[in-house]
């Protein structure tokens, strides 16, 4: 294209010269008239076009120089709509730090100006550096090119604010200036004392063994659908509410007059913890609270008929690439319309590294102690988990898999596969608690 490009110093381009040629050729075909009316309207269609590729390229101004890049760039509050609605919002301060605020979480970043011409905005552990133009038709519009992958965001800037004008599912892994890339969201959705909401659905498969008769042949499946609540507080620190809903298929039940095992399907006991979490600046982590069960199973195979209560405390370690940490609770039963008894501890431990690249991997096991019954429960957990954008709302996909080391002797899992799925979403009831 650039062959038809007229040259700055008025003469005809290489191109011109080749039709030019070809239309003399013309005049001692058709003759001259005809020729010349011909060659004169390609030569004006040229024209039109160079001069319209011109001005086109001469819309966009760059913005250089280190001192006119930073201050372009401090005080800057970048905004970007969400899928749910609300804003994402960066905000970057003269002394090279910066939080983006995103999915009611806030999450730090540092950003620094590269030679005279790029401004780069580092994103756990990875830089991204962009160029920025100017529209000189509107001084209002600004564009941003990332210089590794040459993507350009049209934003606006009006009164200090940034908006950027490019729909929500949009958004992609890498991130932006407003928005969070998946390695972020994987560090977010890795730590317990996290501000993002979020919606998992936990899809488990048991394989069951024991001493009763046909124990070894026993399967059941467990939906549990484990949201996560978060209410932030004014001081940064965050009361949790966290309800686990199990749906169980076909759990095994011994029936001792036919030496057998009856599958009951149908919702379980509903557990939760509420708690208050706290997260110093050194990334350690720590909460208390209480954890308790209802007795709300649809069957009496299903429930332990008990309202069980208990401490829950919780702490652990937070670093750019692992999350480490012990979250014990224990609970007594305290009504219920059942002669059973409640006298449980359960101990989740969490171990996981962040590589990068929205990836997680590591080991989580919950490992359970009945008092009354004097047995451990004690699997080995592997997991390893993806988040990642899609369109515009951050999910994460996990497989995990236990291999229980110690369970009952009569009946108890051999193994469970799960496949975990997390959408965060956006916490309505914060709304109704301002």
């Amino acid at each position: 294209m650039n062959n038809y490009r007229a040259k700055e110093n008025g003469q005809p381009g290489l191109g011109v010269m080749k039709i030019r040629n070809r239309c003399q050729s013309v005049v001692t075909a058709i003759g001259t008239d005809v020729a010349e009316r011909f060659q004169a309207i390609v030569l004006s269609g040229l024209f039109v076009l160079s001069t319209a590729a011109l001005a086109q390229s001469s819309e966009w101004v760059s913005i250089t120089g280190a001192e006119t890049l930073r201050k372009f760039m401090s005080g800057t509050k970048v905004e970007r709509k969400l899928p749910s609605g609300d804003l994402s919002r960066g905000e970057y301060h003269p002394d090279g730090t910066g939080t983006l605020y995103s999915w009611g979480a806030s999450i730090p970043r540092t950003w620094e100006v590269k030679g005279d011409e790029q401004v780069c905005i580092t994103v756990e552990r990875v830089t991204r550096c962009y160029q920025f133009e100017r529209n000189s038709a509107d001084p209002d519009l600004y564009r941003a090119r990332d210089v590794t992958s040459d993507e350009r965001v049209e934003f606006r800037v009006t009164d200090g604010r940034a908006i950027v004008a490019d729909e929500p599912k949009k958004m992609g892994n890498k991130g932006g200036a407003a928005a969070p890339s998946s390695a972020e969201i994987a560090a977010e959705l890795s730590n317990p004392n996290t501000a993002l909401a979020s919606l998992t659905f936990k899809n488990q498969f048991r394989w069951f063994e024991g001493d009763l008769p046909n124990a070894d042949d026993q399967r059941s499946y467990t939906l549990l659908l484990q949201p996560a609540l978060p209410f932030p507080l004014e001081n940064g620190d965050k009361i949790i509410w966290r309800p686990a809903i199990p749906f169980i298929v076909d759990q095994p039940i011994f029936d001792p007059e036919k030496l057998d095992f009856d599958g009951k399907t149908g919702l379980g006991d509903i557990g939760f913890d509420l708690v208050y979490a706290h997260t110093t600046k050194d990334g350690i982590l720590m909460a208390a609270g209480l954890f308790t069960t209802l007795p709300t199973g649809t069957s009496s195979d299903l429930t332990s008929g008990r309202w069980s209560i208990g401490p829950e405390i919780l702490i652990g370690k937070l670093d750019k690439k692992y999350v480490l940490g012990v979250l014990p609770n224990h609970q007594w039963d305290i009504a219920g319309w059942t002669d059973k008894t409640v006298n449980l501890t359960t101990i989740q431990i969490f171990a996981t590294y962040l590589p990068g690249g929205g990836w997680n991997v590591g080991s989580l096991p919950v490992i359970n102690y009945d008092w009354d019954n004097e047995q451990w429960t004690v699997p080995i957990n592997l997991t390893l988990g993806k988040s990642m954008i899609l369109g515009g709302r951050p999910w994460k996909f996990a497989l995990e898999a236990n291999y229980y080391v110690e369970k009952p002797d009569a009946i108890g899992p051999e193994w469970m596969v799960g496949l975990n799925i997390t959408p965060v979403v956006k916490n309505y009831l914060t709304d109704i608690f301002k």
